[in-house]
C-alpha cells in the first residue's frame, strides 16, 4: 500500500501544515495543527496513505487518511484512521474510522454507528489520546469484523441487487432528477474479485460506480452521458456512509 511523504501531503492538502489559524478566527478559537497530529500518529505507527482538501487555501477544511500495519486486516480491507480539520472555523477535528480495501485500492467510509467518531475540543492534544484512539480502534475490530461478515454471507437475489442498485443511485442523485441507467451496466463488476451476488460485493460495485464514475446513463433531458467522479471528501463519505446504512438494511 502506498505511503504519501511530506512533500506529497503538502501538494494535495498544504492546509495540513497552517503555523496559524485564519485571520478572521477569534482569540478564543483552539487552533491544533494537524501536522502535530499526523507526528504524534506517526509516532504510534500510523503511516499517511491519502490527503485530500476542499480548495487550496491555507486554512480550508482537509482530511487524512492513515493505515497502522500492525492492525489485523477486516476481510480484504485494511482499519484506516480518517482526520478531518479545519483552521477557518469550518469544522472541528474530527478522527473516525474507515475500511481501505485492498482488491481495488478503494477507501470506505465507516458510520458512527459501527465506529466511534473522536471530536477533540481541546487545545493541547498529546501522544496519550492517540494511543487511546489506536486502543478504541483496535478495540472496535470485531464491531467492524462482524459487519463486513455480515455483509459477505449475505447472498442477494437477482431482484435485490437491482434494487440495491436503484436506490443507491438515489443516493447520490436527489429524487426527480435521478438519470437513467442500465442498472445491468452498473451491477457488472470492474474486476474478477468481484463477481458475485454477496451484499458485500454489490455494495462495493455500487460504491466504485457512484463515486469514481465513468459508466453510461441518459440525463433526465435525453442526452447520453457519463458517471463524473466525485473528488470532494465530503461527498465522498457522504455516498460511502449512506451506501453502508443502505446495505445494513438488507441484512
Amino acid at each position: 500500500m502506498k505511503t504519501l511523504d511530506i512533500s506529497q501531503i503538502k501538494s494535495f492538502a498544504p492546509a495540513v501544515f497552517a503555523t496559524a489559524p485564519s485571520t478572521k478566527m477569534s482569540e478564543k478559537y483552539s487552533f491544533i495543527p494537524t501536522v502535530d497530529v499526523l507526528e504524534l500518529f506517526d509516532q504510534e505507527g500510523w503511516k499517511v496513505s491519502e490527503a485530500k482538501q476542499s480548495g487550496k487555501g491555507a486554512h480550508n477544511s482537509h482530511q487524512i487518511r492513515m493505515s497502522h500495519g500492525e492492525l489485523p486486516k477486516v476481510g480484504d480491507s485494511l482499519v484506516q484512521a480518517i482526520i478531518k480539520n479545519s483552521h477557518d472555523g469550518s469544522r472541528q477535528l474530527t478522527i473516525g474510522a474507515g475500511l481501505y480495501r485492498l482488491v481495488c485500492s478503494n477507501g470506505l467510509t465507516v458510520p458512527q454507528s459501527v465506529a466511534d467518531e473522536f471530536t477533540i475540543r481541546h487545545k493541547n492534544i498529546n501522544i496519550g489520546e492517540i494511543r487511546r484512539i489506536t486502543d478504541e480502534f483496535a478495540k472496535r475490530l470485531p464491531i467492524l469484523t462482524s459487519s463486513v461478515d455480515k455483509f459477505q454471507s449475505k447472498i442477494l437475489t437477482e431482484g435485490e441487487s437491482r434494487d440495491f442498485m436503484s436506490k443507491a443511485t438515489m443516493l447520490r442523485w436527489e429524487k426527480g432528477s435521478v438519470p437513467t441507467f442500465s442498472l445491468e451496466t452498473l451491477l457488472k463488476p470492474l474486476r474478477v474479485e468481484d463477481e458475485g451476488n454477496s451484499l458485500w460485493k454489490v455494495f462495493n460495485v455500487a460504491q466504485e460506480k457512484l463515486v469514481r464514475g465513468g459508466d453510461p446513463y441518459r440525463t433526465v433531458g435525453g442526452r447520453n452521458s457519463r458517471v463524473r467522479s466525485l473528488n470532494n471528501f465530503n461527498s465522498v463519505n457522504k455516498i460511502n456512509t449512506k451506501l453502508w446504512e443502505l446495505a445494513d438494511t438488507y441484512c
